[in-house]
Formats: C-alpha cells, structure tokens, sequence
C-alpha cells in the first residue's frame, strides 16, 4: 500500500475524511478567523461592554472547529454520527467497536474546540 493510499483511508479513530472534506473544514477555519478578528476590530472600535466580548466564543469555535478538524482528518459530526467520506462518498460506519472508536475521537475534538475557545474568549475579556 502506497503512502498516498494510507493518508487517504478510513482509520476508525483516526481519520474519516479525505482531502475535499479537510479543504472544507480549513475553508471554515479561516471563514472563523475572519469572523473573530472583524469582531475584535468592531469590539474595540465601539468599546463594546465587557460582557459582549464573550460572544467572541461563537466565531472562536466555528474557527477551531475548522482547523481541529483539518488537522486531525476527523470530521467530528460525521464520526458521531457513523459516517466517513474520504473519496467523495458518504459511508456509513458498520462495525460497533469502529463507531464507538469514532464516537470517542468525535467528543476528544468537541473538548478541544470547547476548551481552546474558551481560553481564548477568557483571554481577550480579561486582558485590557
């Protein structure tokens, strides 16, 4: 097997998305990005209260979850769910013990998005 072929398989756990998919997901990492540093700029152009900048989390978690999920390969709604799609193909997931492996990774990358936009939404309204 060819390395092309092994970056480019089902790996219960690991990988359940193929490069159109991580294309996507950087696509919605920086579409985040966008959102957060637009926010910030208008935030701090119309000294919004304090409070406000806790909204900062929504666009931190749409970029997190983009990125987290090109990085990892992992599309975390579709291994919830039992799906894979590496070659431009939804499938469904058969096999219990592979689902409960995508399952968990699927929760390990919620946690991260939910952790790593909090630190970062924490970070911005504490900091003057």
């Amino acid at each position: 097997m060819s390395e092309k072929e092994t970056n480019e398989a089902y790996i219960p756990g690991q990988c359940n998305i193929g490069p159109d998919e991580i294309r996507k997901r950087n696509r919605i990492g920086f579409i985040g990005l966008a959102l957060m540093i637009v926010f910030v700029i208008v935030a701090e152009v119309y000294q919004i209260p304090k409070g406000w900048k806790l909204l900062l989390f929504a666009p931190t978690a749409y970029a997190l979850s983009g990125f987290i999920q090109a990085r990892h390969k992992f599309c975390f709604i579709f291994g919830y769910f039992g799906l894979f799609n590496i070659s431009g193909k939804r499938t469904r997931v058969k096999d219990g013990i592979q689902l409960h492996k995508d399952r968990l990774k699927a929760l390990t990358i919620v946690g991260q998005i939910f952790i790593g936009s909090a630190i970062i939404t924490l970070l911005y309204y504490f900091i003057p």
